[in-house]
């Protein structure tokens, strides 16, 4: 059985195909990344900042975040939200099984659901796993 100290360091990148989510003010997406248990609770979250300029239907983060205490099998949800005026709305989400990064890391891209041909880009890697 694994330590309860293992880490993740993953690196949001960008996203492509995001949808314009505010009317009146301008769309800020950020992204949030937590690990979600066998019993479906997400934990452990971290969120990147804020993309305030640039094309923000496809934002580049480049930030690098870390998760402390995944167990193997453990499943990391990305969610992709809009900071508005009056709070934040999801745009989607986005799911990277364990088998998919641990133990050799991955680097690539996620559908974002409820977003039809958006895209999460993604490294992942776990560190004394």
């Amino acid at each position: 059985m694994a330590s309860p100290g293992n880490k993740l360091k993953v690196r949001v990148i960008r996203a492509e195909g995001l949808q314009r989510m505010n009317k009146f003010t301008s769309d800020n997406p950020y992204v949030t990344c937590g690990i979600k248990r066998a019993d479906g609770k997400v934990v452990t979250k971290a969120d990147t900042k804020p993309v305030m300029s640039g094309d923000k239907l496809n934002p580049i983060w480049d930030e690098m975040l870390e998760l402390e205490s995944w167990q193997p099998g453990e499943t990391l949800e990305f969610t992709v939200y809009d900071r508005g005026l009056l709070g934040s709305k999801t745009e989607g989400k986005a799911e990277l099984p364990a088998e998919s990064f641990h133990p050799h890391g991955f680097q690539g891209m996620r559908p974002i659901n409820g977003l039809p041909d958006a895209k999460l880009f993604v490294e992942v890697q776990a560190v004394g796993a």
